[in-house]
């Protein structure tokens, strides 16, 4: 759940960053590079015999990005003058491992626009701003 709401909280955050900052030329966006089952990112507290084996399974069920795949998809959203002018939106991997990046719709959970200010708000009071 912990990690879920992770990346729903970024979602949240990039569309009223994107919403507050739009009129300034600055651009937001978020993106998830999937599945990157690397003994040392992710899954690096976990027991390793558990993390070498979901290495393998998910690499059997083609559901898998690697870690140069990832650092690819980072580039791409700091720098590729294509998303210039693209804001407010989120990128993800579909279908899964098969190491294309693409903008698609957020749950409904994210994009509730209460829920954007809301975290928005709770953010700038808990870094003093």
């Amino acid at each position: 759940k912990a990690y879920k709401d992770s990346k729903l909280c970024n979602i949240l955050f990039t569309a009223e960053a994107s919403r507050r900052f739009s009129a300034k030329g600055v651009t937001v966006n978020s993106f998830s590079p999937g599945l990157i089952p690397d003994p040392n990112g992710f899954f690096r507290y976990q027991n390793q015999a558990f993390a070498k084996t979901f290495n393998q399974i998910s690499g059997l069920a083609g559901v898998k990005e690697t870690p140069f795949f990832g650092g690819s998809c980072l580039a791409y959203m700091a720098v590729d003058a294509s998303l210039d002018a693209v804001s407010g939106k989120f990128y993800d991997t579909y279908p899964p491992g098969k190491h294309q990046l693409a903008s698609h719709a957020p749950s409904v959970e994210g994009q509730n626009v209460d829920e954007q200010k809301k975290l928005w708000d709770l953010s700038a009071k808990l870094v003093g701003v």
